[in-house]
């Protein structure tokens, strides 16, 4: 999936630190792999105060319900959800990659696009 970082810049109504998209990679562990880890989904969001991507897992019966698992920029979060999505459901899939903001490698919701079209 192509996906705009642009996306992410509009808070959150009920809490403007972060961002109102939160893109999920998956929702669930298998049973198999939760020896090593409890269940969770791993989600990506923006730290808008920070500027920076948090890559996290919310657990969903655990003592700690968040973990932060990477933060920095919006191509190495792509990069490590990517990996995580293979490791936990251990198929290989369409790399999700970063909008371009012109086709054929644009987000069909990206906002510079958009922009550039009401002018």
């Amino acid at each position: 999936m192509i996906i705009c970082e642009k996306r992410f810049d509009f808070p959150h109504p009920s809490n403007p630190d972060y961002s109102l998209l939160e893109l999920d990679f998956y929702a669930w562990v298998p049973v198999h792999k939760r020896n090593s880890i409890g269940d969770h989904r791993l989600s990506l969001r923006k730290n808008l105060k920070t500027g920076k991507f948090e890559l996290y897992r919310h657990y969903y019966s655990s003592d700690k319900e968040e973990e932060i698992i990477f933060e920095g920029t919006f191509e190495e979060a792509l990069k490590i959800a990517n990996e995580e999505v293979k490791r936990y459901h251990g198929y290989d899939r369409e790399e999700d990659k970063p909008c371009l903001h012109t086709p054929p490698q644009m987000d069909n919701k990206c906002p510079v696009v958009f922009e550039a079209k009401k002018k």
